[in-house]
């Protein structure tokens, strides 16, 4: 069996930035085996270590711009390590976690279009609706079974 880490990530003060967090909570509930689910405010260069145990990494982030919703799998770690560490990429952490421990894993990441960055701690309307989108596109991936999606929508609902 593979065995996944979902990281959600965002800014849960500011309103949409915080719609990764939102979305890997939801998936931490539905309790899927061999998913372990974590959340912070922003990636750190030491994360790359907890991808020791995992085949599989999801990543769950906001963006200001681009379209409502971008899944980007199987990406390939960059060539080189960039002169700072002070802008985290998933990629980053994906090359870190090659290059100094040895670990390959399968990254994936979904990006959900923000509407709204101000100060408050609800999603917007439409972000909600994407998250949910997202949650489903990543539970299926994951178990596959219809009876998951339907656990999905009461989670999410």
């Amino acid at each position: 069996m593979r065995k996944v880490l979902v990281i959600g990530y965002g800014n849960t003060l500011r309103s949409d930035d915080g719609v990764g967090v939102w979305a890997a909570d939801q998936i931490a509930a539905l309790h899927l085996p061999d998913v372990d689910v974590r959340t912070c405010h922003q990636l750190f260069p030491e994360l790359a270590a907890d991808f020791q145990p995992y085949d599989i990494v999801i990543m769950i982030d906001a963006s200001a711009d681009g379209e409502p919703l971008t899944v980007r799998e199987n990406i390939p770690p960059p060539e080189h390590f960039p002169s700072s560490n002070h802008n985290v990429t998933p990629e980053l952490l994906q090359q870190i976690a090659r290059e100094m421990f040895a670990i390959q894993v399968n990254l994936s990441v979904y990006t959900v279009r923000g509407e709204t960055f101000e100060f408050g701690t609800t999603l917007s309307a439409p972000v909600k609706e994407r998250a949910m989108q997202t949650i489903a596109l990543v539970t299926a991936l994951l178990a596959g079974p219809q009876k998951e999606l339907d656990s999905v929508h009461a989670v999410c609902t």
